[in-house]
């Protein structure tokens, strides 16, 4: 038997394990990620965090990010800002500037008065898709964060509030064929309520990429495709901020417990 050492932290409820290995040393299969991922018989989180060295010249450490499930994951907002924290409590990364490599390229974490704020990169639109969740269907907008996103707006709160999240809705499987995040939102801009279906987990209290997407979505229909959009989710509030350039991800990001288990 293996003994680990590891930490547990969040953003706005979407919480995450947090694993050291700067030697690059341990091999974590998809079954023992989801074992530990297991919020009855492991630690519990909606996903795994592997500090790995980087090979990028501009980022020391690599953000090896894996579902609940232990299937991989290109990037995700939340995550790499608690990751970051990480960094910063563990004397792994100093400064108000920490820039951290993932499978969707160096994202550049910054810290601010009110928590972490990460530059997420450019939202990518693509077309109009539909989903089904309970028999009743719903066209959404596809957008990429470094991940696949279908963001649907739903007519009000009580439609909002009834949905049942904990399987995956239907989609289209040729459309996206590594699976999707699907987001559910109502309101106008700047200020949206969300929930989500996380790929690979389930439902979550939030999600950054999500929130970025759901962000950039909202500003859209609202005629003002840059600006400032406040995103609540189930576990608190993100800030969206989208430029001609980029989109940025503020929110709070916490470490709050740190141990050993066992693979």
């Amino acid at each position: 038997m293996t003994a680990i050492d590891f930490a547990k932290g969040h953003g706005t409820g979407n919480d995450f394990i947090i694993v050291p290995d700067p030697a690059d040393r341990l091999e974590l299969g998809a079954a023992q990620v989801a074992a530990l991922c297991d919020r009855h018989r492991g630690i519990g989180a909606d996903g795994l965090l592997r500090v790995a060295p980087s090979e990028q010249g501009e980022a020391k450490w690599f953000m090896d990010y894996r579902n609940a499930d232990g299937s991989i994951a290109e990037m995700c907002g939340n995550g790499v800002r608690v990751f970051a924290r990480y960094l910063l409590e563990q004397g792994m990364a100093d400064g108000d500037r920490i820039p951290v490599d993932t499978r969707a390229g160096v994202k550049t974490v910054s810290v601010t008065r009110d928590g972490l704020s990460v530059d997420m990169g450019p939202a990518e639109f693509g077309p109009e898709s539909q989903t089904t969740v309970e028999g009743a269907t719903w066209t959404g907008r596809a957008v990429s964060m470094g991940n696949p996103h279908l963001v649907c707006r739903l007519e009000d709160e009580e439609r909002l509030d009834a949905l049942d999240l904990h399987r995956q809705p239907r989609y289209d499987t040729v459309l996206f064929p590594e699976g999707i995040n699907v987001e559910f939102v109502v309101g106008t801009a700047p200020r949206v309520r969300m929930r989500v279906h996380e790929r690979g987990v389930g439902e979550t209290l939030s999600c950054g990429t999500g929130a970025c997407a759901v962000g950039a979505v909202a500003l859209r229909h609202a005629g003002t495709p840059t600006g400032t959009c406040e995103v609540a989710v189930p576990g608190g509030t993100l800030t969206v901020t989208v430029t001609d350039r980029t989109v940025h991800l503020a929110g709070p990001a916490v470490i709050v417990a740190e141990g050993t288990a066992r693979l």
